[in-house]
């Protein structure tokens, strides 16, 4: 192995934080890529449904969107100082000015892009989104992805995730984070 280049060891000095829109991956190749680190995996929108004890969509109803962002930075508070590990975020953290600066200080971030079509494509009829529960969940998308995409865009490393192979993703991200 070059000598530049990072060990499995190095690389989970800090816990890896996969952000990106929802349906972009990073729950699936956060599994993965927990495996092939062997590491814990932490999926930030789970953990908050089972302390809460109900999904998503209900938090949105009965306390709406603010409520949910603060109950996700206390949880990723408590997640990026958890050591070598891998966190799936919510598509919406990056939104938490708060949690943006903690993933910037605490942790390597991974953008998985993705675009709209793909998105559609893997969400299909779930009805877990609150954010698509609207007319025209297309433009909604387009339009959440063009107020994220910059902050989506801060992240240390960055890797389209429109392939179905996930190991090949798995290996690109490995590969980047041992740069």
């Amino acid at each position: 192995m070059n000598s530049d280049k990072k060990s499995e060891v190095d690389v989970l000095q800090t816990p890896i934080v996969l952000v990106g829109m929802m349906g972009s991956g990073k729950s699936a190749l956060g599994k993965a890529l927990s495996v092939a680190l062997g590491c814990p995996l932490y999926d930030c929108d789970d953990l908050i449904v089972e302390e809460q004890g109900m999904p998503i969509t209900q938090i949105f109803s009965n306390d709406g969107e603010k409520a949910f962002r603060m109950l996700e930075q206390q949880k990723m508070q408590d997640l990026l100082g958890r050591g070598g590990c891998v966190i799936s975020t919510g598509g919406g953290a990056v939104t938490v000015t708060e949690i943006m600066k903690d993933i910037k200080v605490r942790a390597t971030s991974v953008w998985l892009r993705c675009d709209v079509e793909t998105i559609l494509a893997r969400l299909g009829d779930d009805d877990g989104r609150p954010l698509l529960k609207c007319d025209n969940p297309r433009k909604k998308l387009e339009e959440l992805l063009s107020a994220r995409e910059s902050l989506y865009a801060q992240a240390d490393i960055h890797v389209d995730n429109m392939s179905d192979d996930i190991q090949d993703v798995v290996n690109i991200i490995i590969q980047e984070l041992r740069t």
